[in-house]
């Protein structure tokens, strides 16, 4: 935590070389969490680029009361729901790599094809989702994120992460109902990574 606001203070002071480190660390997962809201590439590189400059005028508010990515993945899903709700319906991939073919697919052809059949219905149910349940599997179950980051980053009660997380996964079995049933697998916390990977 002492390494986080030494690094916040030499950014405020204007120290590039502080900065370079802070994209360092944090640039790709902050891209990376800006492609799961935002399908567009070059509307999620602009917004990448916009939250970058809201970090870099507002680290002088970073406080140390939680750990520096905490307060960065808050400003970076601020962003990107402000983005949606200008203009753009909820209609997001939810992991990078959700729509590509399986590279070893010429080595399996039909299972490549089942894998990306899976994926697309694994998408289409996360677009369903409310909004609220949405963010907590992105950050939970895609990002990697603990119960209490979550808690953090939303504002809301560990518990009501929870609740929100097992109300998610009730409905997305709800709506893959059968496709999931005939795959032979229980849709659980843990895998929508496991599908879309």
């Amino acid at each position: 935590m002492h390494e986080d606001i030494r690094l916040a203070r030499r950014i405020q002071q204007g120290d590039r070389r502080a900065f370079e480190e802070f994209l360092d660390s944090f640039g790709s997962r902050v891209h990376g969490l800006v492609r799961r809201y935002i399908e567009n590439p070059s509307d999620a590189e602009d917004v990448t680029q916009d939250i970058f400059l809201d970090i870099y005028r507002s680290i002088g508010s970073y406080r140390g009361e939680a750990a520096l990515s905490t307060w960065v993945y808050r400003v970076t899903v601020n962003h990107c729901l402000k983005y949606h709700r200008r203009a753009h319906p909820a209609n997001v991939p939810y992991d990078e790599e959700i729509q590509q073919v399986d590279s070893n697919w010429q080595g399996d052809p039909e299972a490549a094809a089942s894998r990306s059949e899976l994926s697309d219905q694994v998408q289409g149910a996360l677009g369903q989702l409310t909004p609220l349940h949405r963010d907590v599997v992105i950050l939970h179950e895609l990002q990697g994120l603990t119960y209490q980051e979550c808690a953090e980053i939303l504002g809301i009660p560990v518990g009501t992460v929870k609740s929100r997380l097992s109300n998610a996964f009730r409905h997305l079995r709800s709506i893959l109902g059968e496709y999931v049933a005939g795959e032979g697998a229980a849709l659980h916390p843990g895998a929508i990574g496991e599908t879309t990977l």
